[in-house]
């Protein structure tokens, strides 16, 4: 009897021991696979599903500042009408005017609704992929600034939300691209926050995308070409009655500015390992 129940424990113990060894070895792949899939070289493209999980994260934040817009309005209107009136005392308040013009041109009117309407994030998805595809030495840092970008408006949306010039009463601007048949809200792939005006992200994913062309595309004409992007959409978006003068610039300080970071900022450099001079290379006796 006590030689069966030593084998019983025996074996007990053998089958733990396996239990064991199993998931040990299972525990060592999952941090293998953590570790390869958090070390890829930098020459190689990164995983998609790593991607797709950043732009998931982003558009759940984008989504958790619109829905609280109630709550936000009333300081909304207060900073878009202080914005406005700031650009009245700097003598740059075109948008007006211009956005009467454009409304009264029909097809100057849809041609500028529609670009606003998708050109925005068609544009900057396609260079992003073109990027992680055929660029992916380049396309970490390109991604980086595109998420620094994101990430600093969505502050400022939430932090200090601005009203566009189209939701202000008493103005007289035009939604046009209410009037191009997308509704006071806009509607589309993402609807848009409507009091996210400054700083503006159509400037500034369009700035991104032209130094993204600019620096990658090996065509110097078509890169060049690239350039002219961000000033259409500029005007697409003063002639919308969707931003002021000043969210341009503010959209685009803050791309230059992400841009710099991820691109020209250099990390402290390594100090040289110590040479031996040849005359005491040796060792003498």
């Amino acid at each position: 009897m006590v030689e069966r129940a030593d084998q019983t424990d025996y074996a007990s113990a053998s089958s733990l021991v396996r239990v064991m060894e199993s998931k040990l070895f299972w525990a060592r792949s999952v941090v293998g696979r953590v570790r390869r899939f958090a070390t890829r070289p930098p020459t190689m493209r990164p995983y998609l599903l790593g991607e797709l999980l950043i732009v998931a994260c982003l558009l759940r934040v984008y989504d958790g500042i619109r829905s609280h817009a109630e709550v936000r309005r009333p300081a909304a209107m207060s900073h878009g009408e202080a914005l406005l009136h700031a650009e009245r005392v700097l003598r740059i308040d075109i948008e007006h005017s211009v956005n009467a013009w454009t409304a009264s041109q029909h097809w100057v009117s849809l041609a500028a609704s529609y670009w606003y309407q998708f050109a925005h994030i068609t544009v900057t998805m396609l260079v992003l992929v073109w990027c992680w595809w055929f660029r992916p030495e380049s396309y970490r840092k390109a991604r980086n600034s595109l998420v620094i970008i994101n990430v600093v408006a969505l502050a400022v949306f939430l932090l200090v939300p601005v009203a566009p010039p189209r939701l202000l009463p008493g103005t007289g601007f035009i939604d046009t691209v209410a009037q191009a048949g997308f509704g006071t809200s806009h509607g589309g792939p993402v609807t848009a926050d409507q009091y996210g005006a400054m700083p503006s992200l159509h400037i500034g994913w369009a700035l991104w995308t032209a130094l993204v062309c600019y620096h990658l595309v090996k065509s110097r004409p078509l890169a060049r070409c690239w350039l002219i992007y961000p000033f259409i959409t500029a005007a697409a978006i003063v002639a919308t009655g969707n931003h002021y003068l000043l969210d341009a610039v503010a959209g685009a300080v803050l791309a230059g500015s992400a841009w710099w970071l991820t691109h020209r900022a250099r990390s402290p450099r390594a100090t040289p390992p110590l040479e031996l001079r040849p005359e005491t290379a040796g060792v003498g006796g």
